[in-house]
Parts: C-alpha cells; structure tokens; sequence
C-alpha cells in the first residue's frame, strides 16, 4: 500500500446550491484524463472531491489531496495553478484551507 506524507485539505462554501453544483461539473473540465495523468506522475496519490450532506442549508465541498512527499506537492501546487485555478477563479466562495504532515 502506497502511504500518503502530506495532506492537503480544503473546504470550499458556496452561496447557493446552484453554484456548488456548477462547481461540481467543472471538475470534469479541469481533471481531465491528460490533467490526472501529469498529477500521478508528479506523485499525488488521490484527489477526492466530497459534497457535504448533512447540514441543511450550506453549500460546500471538501477537496482532498494526498501527496508522496514534499517534492510531490510542490509539483502538483504549480499544476493546479496551470490547470485548476484559472478554471475556478470566478467562483464566489468561502475557502479554508488546511495542509498536514500524516503521523498516524
């Protein structure tokens, strides 16, 4: 089994669920087949993209990325600025941002 080194996770709040969803579709525009591929390659392990579900009335998704090791972020960081960010930047959202060293 291939172990994460780092994490980086975000949450991304919308302001209605019309927005998140569009948000949603996007992602098949940015991550594409080609777009994964140079990501793997750069050593992220897994990307995941969640909707919450469980509290009425908010609008947010959680991205989820595991990385190799310190090179494999700063890599794939340049990547999602090339393909990911210039795709997302008109979204009006709450974003939080957290980034971890795995322990356990």
């Amino acid at each position: 089994m291939t172990s994460s080194k780092l994490i980086n996770y975000t949450t991304r709040e919308f302001m209605s669920d019309h927005e998140l969803e569009h948000y949603i579709v996007k992602q098949n525009e940015i991550f594409t087949p080609r777009v994964v591929e140079e990501l793997t390659n750069a050593r992220m392990l897994r990307r995941v993209l969640t909707k919450l579900w469980n509290k009425e009335g908010v609008h947010r998704v959680e991205i989820l990325f595991e990385y190799r090791d310190e090179k494999a972020f700063a890599v794939c960081q340049s990547l999602l600025e090339k393909y990911c960010i210039p795709m997302v930047k008109t979204f009006i959202t709450k974003i939080v941002g957290c980034r971890g060293i795995v322990v356990h």
